[in-house]
């Protein structure tokens, strides 16, 4: 064997050994990434299945299924079938809104940093979803919503579609569809992505939305005139005025919290009896939507406090919606309905009044 082939042979095995060691080194980086992706995070009670909530102490969630090689790493892959729905949430900073309590939540991976503007495909596709989505990207460790982003280009980033609303869950198709579009998105970009099996996510969204049903609660005080007594628009106004409500730009009288946040509003009784705008009431409704409200129990006295001092001015008197007056016991057990919805939300993680619970029940 002559000198140069025994220098040709040498040089290969030297470019072989620099191929492995870059393998290595590009799986071992990619695992690093999925891990502080996908780090673990304590269980949530708002998913757990039938079985958990029966007491059985061998809790079962809806896992993830395997992914398609071409969309994601194989260090990805390992840690997917360890993945909980409620864990693909990576650590927020504090102006971060997706949440897997709430969200099906798709990642994805990229080598060279996507910018910003090969993400209005993906933008544009979100948008055609009945319910809510965002896509945030990771800065310094931390979640941001692309558009405060304090960076215009990201290395990962996430999106979310909403489970469910007031309208009802997502179905499973839309799921399908949002995973589509994640998926098609890395492609184009030569990124990979994790997305949440569909069936996994439409059983949480059909969980979410029956916890929204069980929690959507409005507190209802009325006020109705006694022995034909009417309530004056212009003297309703003037009251509420007095006592710190305002009239929006729609005309409602609404008390707001120091936040801005609504606490309750007042509207005309059996409002959707009567058309037209009267110069005058029979009664008038005070109403409370719990979900949206941060301090449902203070909120629910001050609003009773307003109504009996309107009634007590305006010739009225506390009723409940069958025009029965509206006694302690009554409003007792109003609190008590109250206070075990709030702590049924905040069992769930969703406290009422919270960012989650008003986008939730939007």
């Amino acid at each position: 064997m002559s000198e140069l082939q025994l220098y040709l042979l040498a040089a290969g095995g030297v470019f072989i050994l620099l191929v492995v060691i870059y393998n290595v080194v590009v799986e071992r980086r990619a695992r690093k990434r999925a891990e502080r992706a996908f780090g673990d995070r304590p269980g949530d009670a708002l998913f757990s299945t039938v079985a958990a909530r029966a007491g059985d102490l061998e809790r079962r969630e809806p896992v993830l299924g395997a992914m398609p090689a071409s969309d994601i790493v194989e260090a990805a892959e390992e840690i997917a079938h360890k993945v909980r729905p409620e864990e693909l949430e990576a650590p927020g900073g504090p102006t971060a809104e997706i949440s897997s309590r709430v969200d099906t939540v798709a990642v994805v991976l990229a080598d060279d940093p996507i910018m910003e503007e090969q993400l209005e495909p993906l933008l544009n596709a979100l948008q055609s979803h009945t319910t809510g989505t965002r896509v945030e990207g990771i800065v310094d460790e931390q979640w941001h919503p692309i558009e405060t982003s304090p960076k215009r280009s990201w290395r990962e980033l996430r999106a979310g579609l909403q489970l469910a609303s007031r309208s009802g869950p997502v179905t499973q198709e839309e799921i399908e569809r949002f995973n589509r579009s994640i998926a098609d998105f890395a492609s184009s970009v030569g990124a990979v992505s994790q997305r949440e099996a569909p069936s996994a996510a439409a059983a949480r969204a059909l969980e979410i939305d029956r916890f929204c049903a069980n929690a959507d609660i409005e507190v209802a005080i009325n006020v109705i005139g006694v022995q034909g007594a009417t309530f004056a628009v212009s003297k309703l106004k003037a009251f509420a005025l007095e006592h710190g409500i305002s009239e929006t730009a729609s005309g409602d009288l609404v008390s707001f919290a120091s936040d801005g946040a609504p606490e309750f509003a007042i509207r005309r009784f059996e409002d959707a009896a009567h058309k037209g705008t009267p110069v005058a009431f029979t009664g008038v409704t005070f109403a409370l939507d719990l979900p949206h409200v941060q301090d449902p129990a203070g909120t629910l006295t001050d609003m009773v406090r307003v109504a009996g001092a309107l009634a007590k001015q305006m010739g009225g008197q506390l009723v409940d919606d069958n025009r029965k007056p509206l006694t302690e016991a009554g409003l007792a057990s109003i609190r008590r309905t109250l206070e075990n919805v709030v702590r049924e939300m905040e069992a769930h993680g969703v406290p009422a009044g919270s960012p989650l619970a008003r986008r939730l029940f939007a």
